[in-house]
């Protein structure tokens, strides 16, 4: 029997750098093109404080992010459904 997953992508802000390759990723993985506005997630600056991770309503959970995080910012939680 094969067991579906339901993921979920954990946020810890504090160590986002902000450099927006999760955003770049995303957007070329979904639409061939490194555009940061084409993502499905967004970085808000908070003014020099950890910035503000945002997934969008398009976003598919597909963990492309995840994967291209190279701060741990971003992390993927799997459970069985």
């Amino acid at each position: 029997m094969v067991k579906n997953k339901k993921i979920e992508i954990i946020i810890n802000e504090e160590k986002c750098s902000g450099c927006i390759l999760c955003m770049l990723w995303c957007s070329y993985t979904h639409h061939k093109i490194f555009n940061p506005s084409k993502a499905n997630l967004e970085i808000k600056d908070r003014y020099g404080l950890a910035p503000e991770i945002i997934f969008l309503d398009t976003c598919v959970q597909c963990g492309q992010c995840v994967q291209k995080c190279l701060y741990g910012a971003l992390k993927i939680m799997e459970e069985d459904i």
